[in-house]
């Protein structure tokens, strides 16, 4: 019997394997439709996550983080955390960006101006306002708003979230640079400004040492140092600096960093007992303006990038002012954040002469700030990207509408 396969039998077995149904990938089970979205969601808040670990931490075991205690925190993380953030922030930074946006000055104006004056100032109106109507909160929460809000915008944060917004991402690092330089000066005169007030600031109690040499010596050596070298790094060895930030993922580095920090600052608090003396109306309190400034700075940024006019006939002038829908949402993220980074180390100079507990409970305003932009600033991040989009997809059906059809040229021409 012949072994040879006739063609026959080939055309057969491909009728047969043509009939066989395609395979299909077997549908995930419901407990690792779970895992996958649990995983999705540690992936986006892992960073409150990690806020809520070491607030638990800094409260059962605050000798550990305290200044002075086990791993002597004055130095280890509030000199050596605040280096490796700016350090990083520095080496992330990307140099040519910073040239080709340094000469958008008005965008830079717009952004300082809200995140260094508008708000402050709104901050101390309300803080009058509450010693005005005798409103039942500890002094020192007035104080620390006012330290809070007088800080310049955070670093890492608000640049990733404009990135993932579709936002100009340039604009962002250029300003929380810029900010973070300017902060190292402008901060410290605003506190002082404030401290002239005796209503808020009464005599007897805790003040910040206005001792500008300390100041500019601490933040200077802990902040502008490091950020410096971090681009002079990143100048001479851009390619070996994008592989290593790459590999050893700069970011979350960072952002470890900063938690350290928030936990060594929980730590002074609890240890000092200082947190026992908030009332639940002073954390209320403190929640929710805190989640009213940041709402109405992201309001008064995009107001002001986007400038309505009610009128059809809008004037020149505000066409040209009016700023694109990637540059508002870098400056709503950066006008309206404030940073912990430079924060926290800012209240440890102003009150190095107080308690590690005041220090505490001076921080708490700005750590729940930063948390609440946080959580906001996410949920924002998909609403602002389609946003973006949906102007973009207006600008392509725009172009295709401008377009001749090929036919249409055919019969011109015929």
């Amino acid at each position: 019997m012949s072994s040879t396969v006739t063609e026959t039998d080939l055309k057969q077995e491909e009728i047969d394997l043509s009939n066989q149904e395609p395979y299909k990938q077997p549908e995930p089970s419901r407990r690792q439709a779970i895992q996958k979205k649990a995983y999705a969601l540690f992936l986006r808040y892992w960073f409150l996550l990690g806020l809520a670990i070491v607030i638990g931490l800094a409260w059962a075991f605050p000798q550990v983080g305290k200044a002075n205690g086990d791993i002597q925190a004055q130095y280890t993380v509030k000199w050596g955390a605040v280096i490796i953030i700016f350090l990083l922030s520095g080496l992330g930074l990307e140099v040519s960006v910073m040239l080709k946006t340094i000469l958008r000055w008005r965008l830079h104006v717009v952004v300082q101006f809200i995140n260094f004056i508008l708000l402050p100032f709104l901050m101390y109106g309300i803080v009058r306002f509450f010693i005005t109507v005798h409103a039942d909160l500890d002094m020192t929460v007035y104080k620390g708003w006012m330290i809070a809000l007088s800080t310049s915008t955070t670093v890492s944060s608000n640049a990733i979230m404009t990135r993932n917004a579709n936002g100009n991402d340039g604009a962002a690092l250029f300003n929380a640079a810029l900010g973070n330089v300017l902060g190292i000066f402008v901060s410290p005169a605003l506190m002082t400004a404030f401290q002239n007030d005796p209503i808020v600031f009464e005599p007897g109690t805790d003040r910040g040492n206005p001792d500008y040499l300390s100041v500019l010596k601490t933040l200077g050596s802990t902040v502008l140092a490091p950020l410096v070298l971090g681009q002079l790094i990143r100048y001479l060895f851009p390619v070996r600096v994008k592989y290593l930030a790459a590999k050893f993922k700069f970011p979350i580095i960072n952002s470890l960093a900063l938690l350290c920090l928030v936990w060594s600052v929980f730590c002074d608090g609890v240890a000092s007992d200082a947190f026992t003396k908030m009332t639940a109306v002073d954390i209320v309190a403190i929640i929710f303006v805190d989640i009213f400034m940041y709402l109405f700075g992201c309001a008064a940024c995009l107001f002001v990038a986007r400038l309505p006019w009610p009128l059809k006939e809008e004037p020149q002038w505000v066409t040209r002012w009016r700023f694109s829908k990637k540059d508002s949402v870098a400056i709503m993220y950066c006008g309206a954040t404030k940073t912990v980074s430079m924060g926290i180390p800012l209240i440890n100079v102003l009150y190095s002469s107080s308690s590690y507990g005041v220090v505490g409970v001076l921080s708490l305003p700005l750590l729940m700030y930063h948390i609440c932009q946080l959580f906001i600033g996410n949920f924002q991040v998909p609403l602002l990207k389609r946003w973006i989009e949906a102007d973009e997809e207006d600008s392509c059906s725009e172009a295709t509408q401008d377009v001749i059809p090929l036919s249409t040229i055919r019969k011109r021409g015929n």
